[in-house]
């Protein structure tokens, strides 16, 4: 993604929970003034958490994207177009295509839902084996590559709507 022209934050957070860290958003936003336009992911747990921001900062930060994740009840953006891209995995253990499923009523109206085939859980953040969580059939970099193109794709039609708005 940065390949393609896109500031990417990775946030260091206590104990690896993004929890501990939710507001670190801001902290980047402020030391890059001159972007103007924001966007916010994360991974699993890291997702929960950029969903909370986004659902504070909905005027600050253009769309969310959610990797093997989704919304806690209490951000629910179903009533509203809040551009989100959710990249799910097939082969998901832990955020089960039927979590996902589940959690779908919490999404916009304006919601690209893309599950990945042959993708995992643990292979979205690149860390290894993860108990619960299912065999890939697809190999990390192809799991990788695959959701750059995708959050690329979706980015780069996100950053059109809001030049022509």
């Amino acid at each position: 993604m940065a390949n393609e022209g896109y500031l990417v934050a990775v946030v260091d957070s206590p104990f690896n929970m993004s929890f501990f860290s939710q507001n670190k958003a801001t902290d980047i936003v402020k030391s890059y003034p001159k972007i103007s336009a924001w966007f916010i992911g994360g991974h699993s747990l890291g997702g929960v958490s950029a969903a909370s921001y986004a659902y504070d900062h909905q005027n600050s930060i253009k769309g969310l994207v959610l990797l093997a994740s989704y919304p806690m009840n209490k951000n629910n953006f179903s009533t509203s177009t809040y551009p989100i891209l959710s990249l799910t995995g097939e082969k998901d253990g832990l955020s089960t295509p039927e979590k996902i499923k589940e959690t779908k009523h919490l999404l916009s109206k304006n919601t690209e839902l893309v599950r990945v085939k042959g993708a995992n859980h643990a292979q979205f953040g690149m860390y290894g084996k993860q108990k619960g969580d299912n065999k890939a059939s697809i190999s990390p970099k192809e799991q990788q590559d695959e959701l750059a193109k995708r959050t690329v794709k979706w980015l780069n039609s996100q950053m059109k709507k809001s030049v022509s708005n």
